[in-house]
């Protein structure tokens, strides 16, 4: 077991667990935990013989989206086909030619139900909550969106999304957002386990490479979603939204 800043490093038998262990924080998404993360699934699939990445949390939170408090995401120019660090990370969960299991046994809420719904499997408890909440900050969910909208279709993404809907455990079950529900989500993990050790990790490459190319998306929309995320900060009105919403101890 190691420690990566924000984030815990578990290594099991074909398996790194990354564990977001900022409880106090409610495991808010900044910059040192967007590195931490990244930083622990290059050790993954550095590892031959690791199979799968689980990505899980410690305390009431998965993780409770964007901190806000430091403002602006991206305060410098975004330069020409750049994509901010969030949505680089939540690509390579997509991509990464290991399974990404999210175990979600807290409220994950804005972008951080975009990082469980950009992983392969998502396993959730019943104290699980899921809510995309960035239009009651004057905000766009650019960059979680499309992962979302994967999942559960392109119109009952954008319903929730405009409603800042929440799903508990057995919505986000009926409606594609988990793949798997129970009391406990970590009870849910040694069974997945099982499964994913038995297909190697070139074959689970091969079928998600494959895909991704059955369903391809916009090369372009990285960078377009994170352009849209700046503007939306600078927008008028954006600035006392998200004031209300510090005081409140959100993110989003």
């Amino acid at each position: 077991m190691s420690r990566q800043d924000a984030v815990r490093v578990v290594r099991g038998r074909g398996l790194l667990r990354a564990v977001l262990d900022r409880p106090e924080r409610r495991n808010q998404i900044d910059a040192d935990l967007l590195s931490s993360l990244a930083r622990a699934l290059d050790q993954a699939e550095g590892d031959p013989d690791c199979r799968v990445f689980v990505l899980s949390s410690t305390g009431e939170d998965f993780c409770a989206g964007t901190d806000l408090s430091g403002g602006d995401p991206a305060p410098e120019p975004l330069p020409d086909g750049a994509e901010l660090p969030y949505w680089t990370l939540l690509e390579r969960l997509t991509r990464s030619p290991l399974a990404t299991v999210a175990v979600v046994d807290g409220r994950a809420t804005a972008g951080g139900a975009g990082l469980a719904a950009a992983c392969d499997l998502v396993l959730a408890g019943e104290r699980a909550r899921f809510r995309l909440t960035e239009v009651l900050a004057g905000l766009v969910p650019a960059m979680a969106l499309p992962f979302v909208a994967r999942r559960i279709g392109e119109q009952r993404a954008f319903a929730a999304t405009l409603r800042a809907e929440e799903f508990d455990a057995g919505t986000a079950h009926r409606a594609g957002l988990a793949d798997l529900a129970g009391p406990r989500a970590e009870d849910l993990l040694p069974p997945v386990l099982a499964g994913l050790g038995r297909t190697d990790r070139s074959t689970t490459a091969a079928l998600k490479d494959y895909r991704a190319r059955l369903f391809p998306r916009d090369a372009h929309l990285g960078h377009d979603a994170s352009r849209l995320l700046i503007e939306r900060f600078a927008a008028p009105g954006t600035g006392q939204l998200l004031a209300r919403l510090r005081e409140a101890g959100a993110a989003a």
